[in-house]
């Protein structure tokens, strides 16, 4: 593999010092955004806002620019979380993040395919420990209805206490609390 300078830089050579997580998924108007925006949620309640990043991005462009699905913003809503949204598709930055949380298997190949160490990649489903008798894909809601959707919302909503102790973790770690 080449020394390419499009290569993530390791979180200890960018200029921001927050702990930075990515979730990803196809488009980044569906999955992902809803990941975001409720962690990102709960990360403000618990304090943490200021010091934990949380972005999201698809490894499509067909979205760039477009507010989240219709149909996840109401179940934000419905649910008490913001939904203010514009679609992105993974860009260095992304990249650079500390964790990047994939929504499938597929948004896994091509991290790794783009050059991201398998240590900053999980599957979100991987912190919900009682996910282990399931597929780790949270399935694409896309071509869906509403209960699709409240559907990834209940999957996502597993699977976040178990990504708030990774960030405790390296929070601890990095001398913070």
């Amino acid at each position: 593999m080449s020394d390419s300078t499009d290569r993530p830089l390791p979180h200890h050579r960018r200029h921001d010092p927050r702990l930075h997580i990515t979730f990803v998924c196809t488009g980044n108007i569906c999955r992902s955004p809803m990941a975001e925006k409720m962690f990102a949620h709960q990360l403000r309640q618990r304090g943490l806002g200021d010091t934990v990043r949380v972005s999201s991005a698809g490894t499509g462009s067909w979205h760039v620019g477009n507010c989240a699905d219709e149909r996840a913003v109401r179940v934000l809503r419905a649910h008490g979380y913001p939904t203010e949204h514009r679609a992105s598709q993974l860009d260095s930055e992304h990249l650079a993040a500390d964790l990047l949380v994939a929504l499938g298997r597929n948004h896994v190949r091509l991290l790794r395919d783009m050059g991201v160490e398998a240590e900053r990649i999980r599957m979100l489903r991987s912190f919900d420990p009682r996910s282990g008798a399931y597929p780790l894909d949270v399935d694409d809601p896309y071509y869906g209805d509403h209960h699709d959707f409240e559907r990834v919302f209940t999957v996502i909503e597993a699977a976040l206490p178990g990504l708030h102790d990774w960030v405790d973790e390296r929070l601890a770690e990095n001398g913070h609390r």
